[in-house]
């Protein structure tokens, strides 16, 4: 079974599922045979649906054996040679067209044609694409958090909006290029962000890749390196230890929503949790062990992982509790108006200091000195816990213990330090002779 087919980059060969070995000692036994194909450094097997077994298949020749008993080997036969030509002429065109980005996904579906030929299911309701998009949503349920639900119906809202201004119907075989660009085009007319434009962009992948999967389509352009989710690294600040003690003990009793979003703020600068975990904590999120109050609950976002954290409850914390709130966590609050309480308070405090903001909108570069009050939000209390404990010399992966960053890489996305910071930091870990 060595021989190879070889044509435009990639290559064919067919094999038994089950092991050479264990079908040569029992060489009437039947097995799967697959098809191989290698192309580049990838490699991507398929499953061809026929069986065959080690006294009737020829490997030399990869195909079986001119058996005057086995009246559907010329079937067999006829159909792997088509499996193979019509494989690496799709091949080709994919290369052609996306370069190393073709991967094995692309050829399964391309196979899933070939060999099964699927084909659209039929349906009592033959949905349109904003129709399929609406039922991407619906599928979904609960599996999904009601922020997520909301940013798809804004990218549904968005290409319907597309569709009236450029007078068109949209339908799965129109999403290309062209499109991408166009569409992109629309989302820089409407002064979007270059965030927010990525963020639609995404959603859109995601609803083509459910209506690939799902056989309402069989486009699969927008899997094109070019088809990208564009994206850019925004202007994040975080509240220094210093800052976060002023806040703290800032007199707000004259306005209780504004102490509340506070309270609730400060708790997410001391246990580094996101919005969605620190701002729902209550009684039975309170364990202790070994003497020691703990937060213990499962991170909202890492659900699927069963992330699980401990967060140990401060002095900070177990002040603010026992002072307005009978020893349990604030009650829940509105995110938005959270995040407008906070700029109120960093008012107050006069956080003034001028942040240079740099990003792109409507496709044009936009630089601002904004007050650094102005850019306080609810996600900041994160940054603020990793930041001050990276340059207190705490290790990251404790720090990630709590936070609960899967990588580094992610990790160093929240520390907003200059480099000179960062080079302080590294001088004192005991890495040079200083």
């Amino acid at each position: 079974m060595k021989t190879l087919i070889h044509r435009s980059k990639g290559s064919v060969r067919y094999a038994f599922k089950d092991s050479i070995k264990l079908l040569e000692n029992n060489k009437s036994k039947q097995s799967l045979i697959y098809l191989f194909f290698t192309y580049g450094t990838k490699r991507f097997k398929y499953s061809t649906g026929f069986k065959s077994c080690f006294a009737h298949w020829d490997f030399k020749k990869q195909r079986i054996k001119n058996i005057s008993s086995l009246t559907n080997k010329d079937e067999v036969n006829s159909s792997l040679k088509k499996y193979e030509e019509e494989l690496l002429e799709k091949y080709r065109e994919l290369y052609n067209e996306y370069g190393e980005a073709v991967n094995n996904q692309m050829l399964k579906d391309e196979l899933d044609i070939i060999v099964r030929k699927k084909k659209k299911e039929p349906t009592n309701e033959e949905l349109d694409f904003i129709g399929v998009c609406n039922k991407f949503i619906t599928d979904k349920g609960n599996s999904i958090t009601p922020v997520t639900k909301r940013v798809y119906k804004q990218a549904i809202t968005h290409l319907e909006s597309y569709e009236k201004e450029k007078n068109v119907t949209l339908t799965f075989d129109i999403i290309d290029m062209n499109f991408y660009n166009s569409f992109k085009s629309y989302l820089e007319d409407g002064d979007f962000s270059l965030n927010t434009i990525g963020k639609h962009i995404k959603t859109l992948k995601s609803f083509m890749n459910y209506a690939l999967i799902e056989g309402y389509t069989e486009n699969i352009k927008f899997k094109s390196k070019d088809f990208k989710v564009v994206k850019e690294i925004t202007t994040e600040i975080f509240l220094t230890e210093e800052e976060i003690a002023e806040m703290h003990k800032k007199d707000l009793s004259k306005n209780p929503e504004y102490e509340r979003a506070r309270d609730i703020f400060l708790i997410g600068c001391y246990t580094g949790q996101r919005i969605s975990d620190y701002n729902k904590l209550s009684k039975d999120d309170i364990v202790t062990k070994d003497g020691i109050d703990y937060f213990k609950f499962r991170q909202h976002k890492n659900k699927k992982y069963n992330r699980i954290v401990m967060c140990p409850i401060t002095k900070e914390i177990r002040e603010i509790m026992d002072k307005r709130y009978n020893g349990l966590p604030p009650k829940k609050m509105s995110e938005p108006v959270m995040n407008r309480y906070l700029k109120k308070i960093g008012e107050i405090l006069e956080f003034n200091e001028l942040v240079k903001c740099e990003y792109t909108k409507g496709g044009k570069e936009v630089r601002k000195m904004i007050p650094k009050y102005d850019l306080i939000s609810s996600h900041t209390a994160r940054r603020s816990f990793c930041t001050n404990k990276y340059k207190k010399g705490m290790n990251i992966f404790d720090i990630m213990l709590f936070t609960g960053h899967s990588t580094e890489k992610e990790f160093y996305k929240y520390i907003r330090i200059k480099d000179e910071e960062r080079a302080a930091h590294i001088a004192k870990s005991g890495f040079f002779n200083i």
